[in-house]
């Protein structure tokens, strides 16, 4: 017969990793139970998974519960930067980046009321600019050259692209400076967002045909 060992100290030690195994699982399953929120780099998360850096995620990430904003919230945008990380922009911060910009020019002293070429600096590859608003400030008279005696004047302002940079023409056609001396200044609003936000569309050739109305052969969007 072959013999038989009994090894107390075995049995024993198997017995306790035995239990210290259940402990720990119960342990575990009791935290989870009461502390419901979990943080990374941080001790007082506030949602139900709080990373406090940078998370990086290899998969697929869907959000299935969107809460509306109260009118005392602060609205936030997430957008994705050229390196595929995403950022929190606080549209409420004026000194930080945003969807657009509302810039307003003073341009002081031109050439009676006439800006040909204002570069703005900036760049057309980048960002679009409009103009929303101009006013100028200084008394106009219209011109009273030949054949003009019934000229009128609305003011002109427009955006161009040239040099790979934004310029900006204002002008009041056919009218001038009442004073030729005195010194005029034109205020005018642009609004300036990123090129991410926006779609350059094909130019569309329409036809009239000495006609007096028209019509696009098919819809831009639909």
């Amino acid at each position: 017969m072959r013999p038989i060992f009994v090894v107390p100290n075995l049995v024993i030690m198997k017995t306790y990793c035995l239990q210290s195994i259940l402990l720990f699982a119960c342990i575990l399953a009791t935290n989870c139970s009461l502390f419901a929120q979990v943080g990374i780099g941080t001790t007082n998360a506030r949602k139900t998974l709080e990373v406090a850096g940078d998370m990086q995620i290899s998969g697929d990430l869907n959000i299935s519960k969107l809460n509306p904003l109260s009118d005392t919230d602060i609205s936030t945008f997430m957008v994705q930067d050229s390196d595929q990380s995403l950022k929190s922009i606080d549209v409420s911060n004026p000194t930080g980046a945003a969807l657009g910009y509302i810039q307003e020019y003073t341009i002081t002293n031109p050439n009676l009321d006439w800006v040909l070429d204002f570069d703005t600096q900036v760049d057309s590859s980048e960002f679009v600019l409009i103009t929303i608003s101009a006013s100028y400030d200084t008394e106009l008279v219209l011109s009273n050259s030949a054949n003009a005696d019934e000229n009128a004047s609305l003011p002109y302002t427009a955006t161009f692209i040239s040099g790979g940079t934004w310029h900006i023409i204002a002008d009041f056609p056919m009218a001038a400076n009442r004073n030729t001396a005195e010194i005029g200044t034109w205020t005018i609003t642009t609004l300036i967002f990123s090129k991410d936000l926006s779609k350059q569309l094909g130019t569309l050739n329409i036809p009239m045909l000495n006609a007096s109305t028209g019509s696009a052969s098919t819809p831009i969007i639909d």
